[in-house]
């Protein structure tokens, strides 16, 4: 790849920080705010999107309308209308709005840390595990808040009560399993926040583990302890995994040649790139953009 070109998707973030709920490609967004911060927004696309996402705090998604794919490491999880979708704090995921027959559209919370560290005490295990993305229970309270929330939003009507939502918001989440609960339990370390917030932004670049614990101003030993604990595998690994992740997007989002994908995720050897994807997807690059496209074109019919 020439050199002008590596230099260019060098500084071009693989991540971008979810802190605020606009995105590129919706067509409509309306948000409440508290405090001067948004805690929830409703907003729609009427055409294909595709996000990468660093997701700080904890992200709750009731999807209204349409169907969209949520890549989390090696797992890809399919929306529907009627699904309620939890993000952890600390995630970083790929976010993909399919080709809709009809348009997008979902609500969203951001679910406050210090509110979910004070309610579900009981439910901490210590140090801090992070949490996997997960499809909760769509149960009918989950819908009833849905189709309230929506009227408030459509019609304009008056912003509910924050703290009155939030306990209605708890208490639904308060009916899920022991894993759900752990998982909003806790939150990350200092430390491990301040490497999630730098390596987000150059994930693609990085080469030596020195320079992602000098991201969190520790020692080698102790980032690969504190990954251990936190991810339950080591700082490569999850790194690995969140550049497949990002390819196995960019092979269903867009028409880059293959070596242009591994090259911008961060895959400098192309043999490297082939064998790590096949190992993980269980199929080559080639193989997963075909069937990603036919899977596509039958969902369409």
């Amino acid at each position: 790849m020439p050199n002008s070109e590596k230099k260019e998707q060098e500084h071009t973030p693989m991540y971008t920080l979810y802190d605020r709920f606009t995105l590129t490609g919706q067509h409509h967004i309306r948000t409440w705010e508290q405090q001067g911060h948004s805690w929830a927004a409703y907003s729609n696309y009427r055409q294909p999107a595709a996000h990468g996402l660093y997701i700080p705090h904890p992200v709750l998604n009731l999807v209204v309308r349409g169907e969209k794919r949520i890549y989390d490491g090696l797992q890809v999880h399919r929306l529907r209308a009627g699904d309620v979708f939890l993000i952890p704090s600390g995630s970083v995921i790929c976010s993909e709005i399919l080709q809709p027959s009809e348009d997008y559209a979902s609500i969203n919370f951001f679910l406050p840390p210090d509110l979910l560290a004070t309610h579900y005490a009981s439910a901490a295990t210590g140090k801090y595990v992070a949490g996997a993305t997960q499809t909760l229970s769509a149960s009918l309270q989950w819908q009833q808040l849905t189709q309230a929330l929506l009227r408030d939003f459509r019609e304009d009507g008056a912003m509910p009560a924050y703290e009155n939502m939030m306990d209605r918001v708890l208490h639904l989440l308060q009916q899920e399993t022991a894993v759900v609960k752990a998982a909003l339990a806790g939150r990350p370390s200092v430390s491990m926040q301040q490497v999630m917030d730098r390596l987000h932004k150059n994930m693609q670049e990085v080469r030596l583990l020195e320079e992602v614990a000098a991201m969190g101003n520790m020692s080698l030993a102790t980032l690969k302890r504190r990954f251990r604990e936190t991810y339950q595998c080591s700082p490569m690994q999850w790194i690995w995994a969140r550049r497949l992740q990002m390819s196995a997007l960019l092979l269903r989002t867009s028409d880059l040649p293959v070596p242009e994908v591994a090259y911008s995720t961060g895959f400098e050897d192309l043999s490297h790139f082939y064998r790590q994807f096949r190992r993980c997807f269980g199929v080559t690059p080639v193989q997963w953009r075909r069937g990603e496209i036919e899977l596509l074109s039958q969902s369409s019919r």
